[in-house]
C-alpha cells in the first residue's frame, strides 16, 4: 500500500529543541516496569483522583504507551478509517506537533494498536501490528527506511498479530522474525539493512519482545517463540540456546502464543511467564550464558499482560488464569500471595516509581496506587478511568511527576507530584 504522510498542524524547524542522545523504550529500561528517576511523587491521592492536566482525544484507537522525550510525547495508534496505524507527537501540554502513518493495520481480532515506538537518539523505531519495521524521524516523523519482516521471513503471525517493542542494541535494531527458517533478526539501525539472521524453528510468533541480559562479563539477547525460549549471541547472531520444557501439556496448549512479557532475569536465574493458567517457569543461566537449566515450574502463577516488576528477589504482577495480583519468591517459586484486587477489579498492567506501584485494572479501568508489600496487595488509592473507550489493555508512563495513561483515543496526562 502506498504510504501517505501528513502534518495535521504546521510548525517549523525552530520549534523543535535539539534533540539529545538518549535511549527510551516501553516499560522503562529493558522493559522493567521500574521508572528508578522519579521521586517526590504522592504516596495517596485524593478520592476522585489525582489532579487531571489534559486529555488528547486523537491518538487513534490503540493499547500503545506513552514515550516521554526531550519535551515530547510519542505514542500509536489507528488511522480513523482503521485501515492504517499512525504515529503522533504531542507537545507536553497536549497539543499535537505531528501524525504520521507509518504502516498497515492488522484486520481480524483486537485490531488496535499495541506496539510502543522506541527512541534512539533523533530516531523514532515501530513495530506494526502486520510486522513493518519502520524507522522515523522523531522530529518531523519523516519516514527514513522501512522493512516489512513478516513478508521477508514468510512470518507466521499469532491470533492478534504482532506485538513487539524492538530491541536496540549498538548499532543494530532486533525483532523476533518467527518464520519459515529465520526466528529473529538485527537490522542497521540507520539503512535497515540486514545485519544477521538467527535460524529458528518455523514456530508461530508470540508476543514477547526480545531483551538482553548480562552476567558475569557475558551478553546475550532473550527471544520466544510459540514454543521455544532461546538465547542470541548479540554480536553474530547465532542461537546459543533454546528449550521448550516450559511449554505445557499438549491437551493444554489452548493460548499457547500469550507469552507476553519478557523474561525477569536475576542473579543468573531467568522467570519465563506463558500466561493463561499455563504457570511460570525457572532456570538456572551457565555462568557464561551457554546453557540454561529447567530449576523449577510453579502452575499457580502465570504472569499475563500487565508485565511482571522484580524487586529485591521477588517478582509482582498479575495473573491471567485467575484474574488476581500475585508476589513470587524468585529463589524457591513459593507464591508470597496471589490475591484479588477486590470491588470487581481483574488483572492488569503493573509499573514501579517512588516505591510504590501503580496498577492499571483492565475490567473497569480502574487506577491503583499500592505499597510494596511481598506479603500481601496493599492499595492504598484508587480511581476511574472515564476518558477514551474500549480496552483497558495499555501499560501507564511516568515522567517527571505526570503518569500518562491510554485508553483507546484519548492519552490522558495526570499530575502525582507531591
Amino acid at each position: 500500500m502506498k504510504r501517505t504522510l501528513f502534518t495535521l498542524i504546521a510548525f517549523s524547524f525552530f520549534a523543535f529543541p535539539e534533540l539529545q542522545a538518549r535511549k527510551v523504550t516501553f516499560r522503562g529500561a529493558n522493559h522493567c516496569g521500574i521508572f528508578p528517576n522519579e521521586k517526590n511523587l504522592l504516596k495517596q491521592w485524593p478520592a476522585e483522583g489525582p489532579e487531571k492536566l489534559w486529555v488528547a482525544d486523537d491518538a487513534g484507537k490503540g493499547n500503545s504507551s506513552a514515550l516521554v522525550c526531550d519535551g515530547f510525547i510519542y505514542t500509536a495508534g489507528l488511522t480513523e478509517d482503521e485501515q492504517n496505524e499512525q504515529l503522533t507527537c504531542y507537545k507536553l501540554d497536549g497539543t499535537k506537533a505531528w501524525q504520521v502513518i507509518y504502516g498497515n493495520a492488522w484486520t481480524k481480532s483486537y485490531r488496535e494498536t499495541r506496539s510502543t515506538p522506541i527512541i534512539d537518539d533523533n530516531r523514532l523505531y515501530m513495530a506494526s501490528n502486520t510486522g513493518e519495521l519502520v524507522c522515523l524521524n522523531r522530529e518531523d516523523g519523516k519516514i527514513l527506511w522501512s522493512v516489512n519482516y513478516w513478508k521477508k521471513y514468510g512470518l507466521s503471525p499469532n491470533d492478534q498479530g504482532i506485538c513487539e517493542h524492538p530491541l536496540i542494541d549498538g548499532g543494530k535494531i532486533i525483532v523476533t522474525t518467527s518464520g519459515k527458517e529465520i526466528c529473529m533478526a538485527a537490522f542497521d539501525k540507520l539503512t535497515g539493512e540486514v545485519i544477521w539472521e538467527t535460524k529458528g524453528f518455523g514456530d508461530k510468533a508470540t508476543y514477547c519482545p526480545p531483551s538482553i541480559i548480562e552476567w558475569k562479563g557475558h551478553r546475550q539477547i532473550i527471544g520466544g517463540t510459540e514454543e521455544h525460549i532461546f538465547g542470541v549471541d548479540p554480536q553474530t547472531g547465532k542461537m546459543v540456546w533454546n528449550d521448550s520444557q516450559w511449554i505445557p501439556a499438549p491437551e493444554a496448549k489452548k493460548w499457547l502464543n500469550a507469552m507476553i512479557n519478557s523474561p525477569v532475569f536475576y542473579k543468573g536465574k531467568l522467570l519465563v511467564s506463558l500466561g493463561d493458567g499455563h504457570g511460570c517457569t525457572m532456570y538456572r543461566m551457565a555462568d557464561d550464558l551457554s546453557s540454561a537449566t529447567f530449576l523449577w515450574k510453579n502452575k499457580e502463577i502465570d504472569f499475563y499482560m500487565g508485565g511482571m516488576v522484580e524487586i529485591g528477589g521477588v517478582v509482582y504482577g498479575s495473573t491471567g488464569d485467575k484474574h488476581k495480583w500475585a508476589a513470587l519468591d524468585i529463589e524457591t517459586g513459593n507464591v508470597l500471595y496471589h490475591q484479588p484486587w477486590g470491588g470487581g477489579k481483574g488483572r492488569g498492567s503493573l509499573i514501579m516509581a517512588d516505591d510504590m506501584f501503580y496498577m492499571f485494572d483492565e475490567r473497569r479501568g480502574t487506577m491503583g496506587l499500592a505499597r510494596i508489600n511481598p506479603e500481601k496487595l496493599d492499595v492504598v488509592s484508587e480511581f476511574r478511568i472515564t476518558d477514551g473507550s474500549g480496552a483497558f489493555f495499555s501499560h501507564p508512563t511516568i515522567f517527571d511527576g505526570v503518569l500518562y495513561v491510554r485508553h483507546g483515543t484519548a492519552l490522558i496526562a495526570y499530575n502525582i507530584k507531591k
